[in-house]
């Protein structure tokens, strides 16, 4: 047994270390964000508390108080210690943002392997290890300091405590109540858990109380945060609460089908893939209804496909845990066909999905975050650095770049058509490449918002959302007004 954990502990060791290359590298080129959530909830919020931003300036969430702050506390925590030691510049305080999350993510998958070590079959170990660090879109998800990856961190954290053998529990509620706060939505996930643990018998009447009291100590250390950083008396849960089931916080989104999130896994995690994960949440809740991933996933997924709202971030908490699915199934389908299941022919077959994700993970770790338009923003810092600049964008709101991430005294316009503003102020346009600006003889190529070695895979992709990348120009005068 000595012999074959040391033998283990190398690859476990290599996987680590290349893992977090992997990482520092999604952290590196993730300029940007994918969803508004991550600038407007978080970022925009921590400038304010950094007395930077108006609350005039703030998003519905803050004048309703729906939103939670402690991730914009903490985020405005890292900006003012970076202040302390004379760094402003946007983009690097948001890349120590994500490479914190990042040491985050690889603290807390670290975790959940040494946890899983027994829940999984012996030789199914180094695949669990394998897909916990390189299935292409955790480290590019979980890199990111906005409330899904950080609740599904969280999540996980309390989840490995309170699986981990000992008498302390309560150490995993601080966790799933930290997990809450940072996205109210996720509690589904932590009551999941608790209903399998009651109903299997798996904690005394004295570790479940210590699980709830944890969750309640940090839940009120979240309604002391909001108090102080609103300024008065804030249950921002029960605010997001009673707005959700009231319909009120949902008129700002569009109503989807009960069956989206299916589509949505399909798609956005590769086609094959996708399908690999979705067959893999079948198996368990056909042949293993009592598996613990089924009372966790399950009431989540429900919930969720039964509100109208519907975002593919929505599914981001339930990142993590997919490794563990798709080896739990396997060894649901080892332990139901031995025979079969042990064939060299499922190697062969499952070589293909590797190159895929191998190839995805490449991609995705490599390419800014969204559309590219905050990797616009830091091709402007680098040429022009601090001097203001106008732009013009060809396009829609998916364009604009928020003030955070441009010089100070830049102004952004939406316009059909390009006239020279008349000052020096360096005079730039953003249009998607469709748009076919680069024949205009008075503009000049700067260059696109993703890498030029992307755009074929990107573009064929897209599905149905199409492709098109955005490109940033410079104006070519020669004089304005000299």
């Amino acid at each position: 047994m000595r012999a074959e954990r040391s033998a283990t502990m190398p690859f476990q060791r290599w996987c680590f270390l290349i893992a977090a290359f992997v990482y520092i590298t999604a952290a590196w080129f993730g300029v940007g964000y994918y969803g508004e959530d991550e600038f407007q909830h978080v970022i925009l919020l921590a400038e304010h508390l950094c007395g930077h931003v108006d609350a005039a300036s703030l998003p519905l969430d803050y004048h309703e108080q729906w939103r939670g702050m402690l991730l914009p506390t903490l985020a405005a925590g890292v900006l003012e210690a970076l202040a302390l030691v004379g760094c402003s510049d946007p983009f690097t305080t948001t890349l120590v943002l994500r490479l914190l999350a990042g040491a985050l993510a690889l603290w807390v998958m670290h975790g959940l392997l040494r946890t899983l070590r027994g829940q999984v079959n012996t030789e199914s170990h180094p695949a669990l290890v394998c897909t916990s660090w390189f299935l292409w879109f955790l480290p590019v998800l979980l890199i990111r300091f906005n409330g899904e990856a950080l609740s599904a961190l969280f999540f996980v954290r309390g989840l490995s405590t309170l699986l981990n053998e000992g008498n302390k529990k309560w150490p995993s509620g601080i966790w799933f109540g930290l997990a809450v706060l940072c996205r109210p939505a996720v509690i589904l996930l932590p009551l999941g858990t608790l209903a399998w643990v009651v109903l299997q018998k798996r904690l005394d009447r004295k570790q479940l109380a210590g699980v709830l009291a944890g969750g309640a100590f940090a839940l009120g250390l979240g309604l002391v945060i909001d108090t102080i950083a609103y300024g008065s008396f804030a249950p921002t849960l029960w605010n997001y609460g009673t707005a959700a089931l009231g319909g009120k916080e949902a008129d700002r989104f569009t109503t989807l089908p009960w069956y989206q999130y299916a589509l949505f896994a399909v798609k956005y995690m590769t086609i094959p893939i996708g399908l690999i994960v979705l067959g893999a949440y079948g198996v368990l809740l056909v042949m293993r209804w009592k598996h613990l991933l089924v009372w966790i996933i399950t009431p989540f997924l429900v919930v969720h496909s039964i509100l109208p709202i519907k975002e593919v971030r929505f599914l981001f908490p339930l990142a993590p845990l997919v490794p563990w699915l798709l080896i739990a199934a396997w060894d649901a389908l080892c332990a139901r066909w031995p025979q079969a299941m042990q064939r060299p022919g499922w190697m062969r077959a499952l070589f293909p999905f590797a190159v895929i994700n191998l190839f995805a993970l490449i991609i995705a770790c490599t390419t800014p975050a969204g559309n590219g338009r905050i990797a616009l923003a830091q091709k402007i810092q680098v040429i022009h650095g601090d001097q203001a600049v106008r732009i013009d964008h060809v396009g829609d709101w998916r364009q604009w770049i928020p003030p955070f991430y441009l010089p100070q005294g830049s102004t952004e316009y939406f316009t059909d058509k390009i006239v020279p503003s008349g000052t020096d102020t360096m005079h730039l346009v953003i249009a998607t490449e469709s748009k076919g600006l680069d024949r205009v003889e008075s503009l000049g190529t700067i260059g696109p918002a993703m890498p030029a070695w992307t755009h074929c895979w990107m573009r064929w992709y897209g599905l149905e959302d199409g492709y098109d990348p955005l490109v940033l120009y410079q104006l070519r005068i020669e004089n304005l007004g000299h």
